[in-house]
């Protein structure tokens, strides 16, 4: 009796905690009675090239910025009656990632959503956890490029079909598959991906898997002591299992995750050797750049000082890395060392694709973002400046 008592109890706690991680309405029914669904052929190329095969889009090539998009105009539909997308692609590369774009009535500006890795079969997102998902939507599209900072722009798109999308009020069946994509689907690397806890976009989610685990965890060792009457060190022994348990699941979980990112890997490197890995790395540019000014510095005394700046943190980190072994940092942190403090003489400043910055040749003034170095000009690029310092204004 109290074994069966023991179950009942449990499948509600877990039937609770994932409504409650899924956002499910009780009152929703099993399954959405009308959605709104389009064949791949209804959607039209706004960047790339596509060719309709039945009711399906082909897409076999890419665009302006590496980009395809494809996109279907709609009536003014309701947001808040259809939060849920449901999207089917076949043969979609690793290498891409895939964002859901749509613009609303009275709002010309685009929303732009990252979305998990499609597979060859649905993939659901929940719409509803997306605050700029509100009002009418007169336009739905998709679109498709190399991942950022990851996947060099060149070797990143393989063709693949849109075979249909759809949206839907919620339901029973749409909100668990929404929450069960979030969960066990793929999303694209970042530099959050580290990490098997944290969340590696900022993309709206449903409750994370971990605090749901851990629910359910904190749920099975209340039943059992509840009921069961588990105590002392038969308690102490089911709190490790489950607990090892559930770190067990986490840990397949981050692990899937990373085969899929070095199935992305092995598909752009596998075939080259390392020297020629670097040649075709997501930062090719920067790489170059790191070339090229490790020639121009190459007569400098070892021990000058080098600082980098640059737009983009990302672009900073990566400049400063492919110019090691120089003494070399970062701009902005040499500044938060000595506020108000002039750098040392001969210390070499590189600003690299950083709109705004200038050179004052009749002043020797090197000026942008509020700051002002003075000194000799070593080099200039299209998107480089580098100057040695000689005097502070």
């Amino acid at each position: 009796m109290r074994k069966s008592l023991f179950a009942i109890a449990m499948l509600f706690s877990v039937a609770a905690i994932l409504a409650w991680a899924a956002g499910m309405q009780w009152s929703s029914p099993l399954v959405a009675s009308q959605p709104r669904h389009w064949d791949g052929s209804d959607f039209r190329v706004v960047i790339g090239g596509a060719a309709q095969d039945e009711t399906r889009l082909r897409i076999g090539a890419v665009g302006e910025n590496r980009t395809a998009l494809q996109s279907i105009v709609l009536n003014g539909i309701e947001a808040a009656d259809n939060p849920i997308l449901r999207y089917h692609f076949e043969q979609f590369p690793h290498t891409l990632e895939l964002s859901l774009v749509f613009r609303r009535v009275g709002n010309e500006d685009v929303t732009v959503v990252s979305l998990p890795w499609p597979g060859d079969g649905d993939a659901w997102f929940d719409l509803g956890t997306v605050p700029e998902w509100q009002g009418r939507i007169t336009e739905l599209a998709f679109a498709e490029y190399p991942t950022p900072q990851i996947v060099p722009p060149m070797q990143g798109f393989r063709p693949f079909t849109l075979v249909n999308a759809s949206l839907s009020s919620r339901s029973w069946l749409g909100d668990l598959s929404a929450l069960a994509t979030d969960w066990l689907g793929q999303w694209p690397w970042s530099q959050r991906s580290v990490h098997a806890l944290g969340r590696d976009t900022d993309t709206p989610r449903a409750q994370s898997l971990q605090l749901c685990l851990m629910l359910i965890i904190a749920s099975l060792l209340l039943w059992s002591w509840l009921i069961l009457r588990v105590r002392g060190s038969a308690l102490l022994r089911l709190s490790v299992i489950t607990f090892v348990l559930g770190w067990l699941l986490l840990d397949l979980q981050w692990q899937s995750g990373l085969n899929w990112r070095h199935a992305a890997t092995e598909s752009l490197y596998a075939e080259f050797d390392w020297p020629e890995r670097e040649l075709h790395s997501a930062d090719h540019d920067i790489v170059e750049t790191a070339h090229e000014l490790k020639s121009a510095l190459r007569d400098l005394p070892e021990n000058s000082r080098i600082l980098v700046h640059a737009e983009s943190s990302f672009t900073v980190l990566r400049l400063v890395y492919h110019l090691l072994p120089l003494n070399v940092g970062v701009l902005a942190q040499a500044i938060d060392e000595a506020p108000g403090q002039p750098l040392p003489e001969g210390s070499v400043v590189i600003v690299y694709d950083t709109p705004g910055w200038t050179y004052d040749q009749q002043h020797h003034l090197l000026q942008g973002g509020g700051l002002k170095f003075g000194g000799e000009l070593l080099l200039r690029r299209n998107r480089l400046l580098v100057l040695r310092v000689r005097r502070q204004p």
